[in-house]
């Protein structure tokens, strides 16, 4: 018979913190072509419906023919929010809208490199770029 020993127990990292600031995503008209989501938050199983409902409604937008989706304050982007950022390029490009991503941080881009997507979209630093001449914001939201 194999004597059994008994194995030391593996600490576990502690949970994340929790954030002071919600999941939000809202979708503004910029300009007279171009609507801007900003999403802000985790974008995960939990908030990736409404960050899709967002998508749709700016595409919906009448009109429009840029839409970018601020992900700069994104602190966690999960396949699920992935996968409603995919749809929402497919659909862009089936009514030829063009859409630019707006994203510095690591949550973000390292999930974009990881599954070989970063080239398929727009990507830029800041929002001054892919607004470019729609970069006035107007009063009103969607």
């Amino acid at each position: 018979m194999v004597p059994r020993t008994r194995i030391p127990a593996v600490a576990l990292p502690a949970p994340r913190p929790a954030h002071d600031r919600p999941s939000t995503a809202s979708v503004e008209r910029v300009g007279q072509w171009a609507v801007l989501i900003t999403l802000r938050g985790e974008v995960d199983l939990v908030t990736a419906p409404a960050v899709d409902a967002a998508l749709r409604a700016g595409l919906a937008v009448p009109d429009v023919l840029v839409l970018v989706v601020d992900l700069s304050e994104v602190d966690f982007l999960a396949a699920a929010g992935l996968s409603a950022l995919v749809a929402a390029r497919d659909t862009a490009a089936a009514r030829a809208i063009d859409l630019r991503l707006v994203a510095d941080g690591r949550p973000v881009l390292r999930l974009l490199d990881v599954t070989g997507l970063r080239r398929t979209f727009r990507l830029h630093r800041d929002l001054a770029e892919p607004l470019g001449p729609h970069g006035h914001r107007s009063a009103s939201s969607l």
